[in-house]
């Protein structure tokens, strides 16, 4: 008898180790599930700062060369603008890379051209020695401001105060593209495939919103509700978005599907951002300020 008492009290043990472990396990379980589905907070670091970019407006990454190109608007005089070279350590290269400039602000390079937009006019310089190539113009246009660059070689600008998009195809020809009051005072512009997102400025008071259309029907809709006076707007990763308000100086992640979370505010006049994915690099161009700051974004 004394020995049925101890086989069923060792029964017993081993059933309750058994229902410990398995509960364990699952707690273990759940807990990577929560870490899983749970995304590590986005987190912006200030790293550094160019200081002496009069009124930078554009800031564009060049990964064959390891440099950043950065539009100045100057003091607004005839020819005081210029495009500046700076390390991504921040460090001024030159100042005056592409000179003679009136207001540039966006900026696209290809392998050997720089494309930057200077009032009425799409600047063509060379990428190696900074000279200027060509200028181009077309009659109606009063603020070209960003540029993009399609997958077919095709240069965009936005003109903001038209509401309208200028062209540039691959055999050199310069006009009108599109006009339609849903651009809504276009500012940023960025091409992914056949699909351009425009980032706008906005008509009313409270500023514009991201939109996007195809561009083999160019049939506008909206992705985000009213933001605020957008400026830049670039990839961050296959899911998101980094979009620029000039007014509140907030910098947010856009979801493709619309929705937007603020990522850092540094202050008014935040304009044509740039991402460095590989290097995990944000790079705000400030224009009241006069310099571009480095955050490092992960």
């Amino acid at each position: 008898m004394k020995a049925l008492y101890t086989l069923l009290a060792l029964s017993i043990l081993c059933i309750s180790c058994n229902t410990n472990k398995k509960e364990e396990t699952a707690k273990k379980e759940i807990a990577t599930a929560e870490v899983i589905e749970t995304p590590t907070p986005l987190k912006a670091t200030f790293i550094t700062e160019t200081l002496g970019l009069t009124h930078c407006e554009s800031a564009v990454y060049d990964k064959d060369n390891d440099v950043i190109y950065a539009s100045l608007i100057g003091n607004r005089k005839p020819g005081d603008g210029s495009i500046a070279i700076v390390g991504v350590d921040g460090k001024l290269i030159n100042a005056k890379f592409v000179a003679g400039l009136n207001d540039p602000k966006g900026i696209a390079i290809t392998k050997d051209k720089l494309y930057v937009s200077d009032v009425t006019e799409l600047v063509e310089a060379d990428l190696k020695t900074g000279k200027v190539l060509n200028k181009y113009t077309a009659e109606g246009i009063e603020f070209l401001n960003d540029v993009a660059i399609a997958p077919d070689g095709a240069i965009y600008v936005s003109d903001t105060r038209t509401s309208k998009i200028y062209r540039l195809d691959t055999e050199g020809n310069f006009d009108f593209w599109l006009a339609d009051p849903k651009l809504d005072n276009p500012n940023g512009l960025l091409i992914q495939g056949d699909t351009m997102y425009v980032a706008s400025w906005g008509g009313a008071p409270e500023g514009g919103r991201v939109s996007k259309f195809d561009m083999n029907n160019k049939k506008i809709t909206s992705v985000t509700e009213i933001i605020g006076n957008l400026d830049g707007i670039r990839p961050y990763d296959k899911d998101h978005l980094i979009i620029s308000d000039w007014r509140s100086g907030k910098v947010h992640l856009m979801n493709y599907d619309g929705t937007t979370k603020e990522v850092v505010t540094v202050g008014q006049s935040v304009g044509d951002i740039a991402y460095i994915k590989e290097k995990n690099l944000l790079l705000l161009p400030m224009n009241t300020q006069s310099r571009l700051l480095f955050y490092e974004l992960k």
